[in-house]
């Protein structure tokens, strides 16, 4: 009588280099789900150009003969006016001066395009700070900005924006 020796059905036929493959591959796969999460759980960075530059605009008000003396106001841009864009939710100037007689401290306002007044007041910009003089501005909007200078004390005042 003959039998023939059949191997337990537990015992793997699969010849080492096979076993390597699947092994090496379901590592590969480990690392590339992980990676894949690591880089979704990354916060999201600031859209490109807010409060850095290049900046939507740079404006200024300068009393260069020194022939006034008192409150100044005058619009940005002197001809047409700004549009919102993507790269910014708000309107938000700097004071790019540095306090002295031409770097003055200033007043801003937004006077959107139709209407006449400042819409949300006057806000006070100290030298080298930003700060937002409109927020959560739909994309489009048109808009001016006003600065609001003390040409009794200082030559002028200086700033850049972004929207």
């Amino acid at each position: 009588m003959s039998a023939s020796i059949q191997p337990p059905p537990e015992i793997d036929r699969q010849p080492a280099t096979g076993k390597i493959r699947q092994t090496l591959s379901a590592v590969v796969g480990l690392v590339v789900i992980a990676a894949g999460l690591a880089v979704a759980a990354a916060p999201a960075q600031a859209a490109s150009g807010c409060r850095s530059a290049p900046y939507s605009a740079s404006f200024g008000l300068a009393d260069n003969f020194m022939v006034f003396d008192g409150v100044e106001v005058a619009s940005a841009p002197r001809t047409g006016t700004y549009r919102t864009t993507s790269q910014c939710r708000d309107i938000q100037v700097k004071n790019t001066g540095d306090g002295g007689s031409w770097g003055a401290p200033f007043h801003a306002c937004v006077v959107y395009s139709g209407r006449a007044t400042c819409a949300n007041g006057w806000t006070y910009v100290p030298p080298r700070q930003w700060r937002n003089l409109a927020t959560n501005v739909k994309d489009g909007t048109r808009f001016n900005v006003w600065i609001s200078v003390n040409l009794g004390t200082y030559n002028g005042a200086s700033a850049v924006g972004d929207w």
